[in-house]
């Protein structure tokens, strides 16, 4: 079994304080300080996340779990596309909420201007959910290739599996991905904000395309995503302003390459690569949910799976949070400000009184540019 060892002692006396200053702190008498010190008791549960919040550590280094010692960086892996198998199906519901029907058919023949067919390559293709959007748009012939690993590919090759649209599947690692053939169009949705090298997975498109071919990237800025929500009884400036992530996205680009603003520098990086007619326009899709909407119930279970609201985090969850936060520069105070925010949306949405009404901006930004 492992053994607890509280690090109480040496935290206050890194931090200065006697014991009657940290019982004073926490409402208890110095002699129950002096005994968990010692080892002759523990504190109560309930005050655990409180004296670990005081001396700013997680939860197990207090315990002496981990060592009381800045951590080396904790990688999330998102850029291992094998880490999101069975992980998607909440998070792919966000997809039929990414586009307005009009606006990407104004995009295909209007601003594109693709009036014959072409053959279309999408990376990191997912269910394949764009693909089936794109070629209900573009011209009789045009052809869809979806790039991921061999359990997406699975899961796409089902959803075209009822449709007479024209679509092939490739299993690939996106960094080691080659082809001989060249295409019309190169697109990634939503996908390089998860990439370590979104540089290099930039190139691999532009070298998949014939000369004049279009390179088309939907992605997002961190900053319009997280401003985006308003929910009905709950201020608005409580849900922007309770959480400052700008330390956690700093931390996360320098370490691992993860780019929160990948969004905004898309056509910088796509000048950089001698792409010519690069532009950028917004996605104008807003989820707009109010009780009076004949799929209201649908759209709110949806929102609600999508976000992860769909039932409460454990202690055990919430504590494996804050300490991701933590390792990303956020102070746990300010974490547990995050978990207090996400229990309040929760109740919010679980209670059976509330007609819910939200709003939603995903901000998607679409950034293309000419071979």
């Amino acid at each position: 079994m492992t053994t607890v060892k509280l690090k109480i002692a040496e935290l206050r006396k890194d931090k200065g304080i006697g014991q009657q200053e940290l019982a004073n702190v926490l409402d208890v008498s110095f002699q129950s300080v002096s005994k968990w010190e010692t080892g002759a008791t523990m504190p109560d549960i309930t005050l655990l996340p409180i004296i670990a919040e005081y001396f700013n550590v997680s939860v197990d280094e207090l315990l002496g779990l981990k060592p009381l010692r800045k951590q080396a960086f904790i990688p999330r892996n998102t850029d291992n596309r094998n880490n999101w198998n069975g992980k998607t199906d909440k998070l792919y519901k966000n997809r039929k909420y990414f586009w307005n029907d009009d606006y990407l058919r104004f995009l295909v023949k209007d601003v594109w201007n693709i009036s014959s067919p072409v053959d279309i390559i999408e990376f990191r293709c997912g269910e394949g959910y764009l693909g089936r959007k794109l070629l209900e748009f573009l011209p009789r012939g045009s052809t869809y290739t979806g790039v991921d690993n061999e359990y997406f590919t699975n899961k796409a090759k089902v959803s075209f599996s009822n449709t007479e649209l024209e679509a092939n599947f490739i299993i690939s690692d996106i960094y080691s991905f080659e082809t001989d053939k060249k295409y019309d169009i190169a697109i990634c949705q939503a996908g390089l904000r998860h990439m370590n090298k979104p540089m290099e997975v930039l190139k691999k498109m532009v070298v998949s395309i014939k000369k004049g071919g279009l390179v088309a990237c939907v992605d997002v800025n961190r900053e319009f995503e997280n401003d985006g929500l308003y929910i009905d009884d709950i201020r608005y400036d409580y849900l922007c302003t309770t959480v400052d992530f700008h330390n956690m996205w700093r931390k996360e680009l320098e370490c691992e390459g993860r780019d929160y603003a990948v969004g905004m520098r898309l056509p910088f990086y796509m000048q950089q690569l001698g792409l010519h007619d690069i532009d950028i326009r917004m996605n104008d899709k807003v989820m707009y949910v109010n009780p009076d909407m004949p799929d209201y119930g649908e759209k709110v279970q949806d929102f609600i799976e999508i976000n992860g609201w769909d039932k409460p985090a454990s202690f055990s969850n919430q504590e494996d949070t804050i300490e991701l936060f933590m390792n990303r520069g956020i102070d746990r105070a300010m974490a547990r400000a995050y978990i207090k925010m996400q229990s309040k949306i929760e109740d919010y949405f679980s209670s059976a009184d509330n007609r819910k009404s939200f709003l939603k901006v995903q901000g998607l930004l679409i950034t293309y540019g000419r071979k």
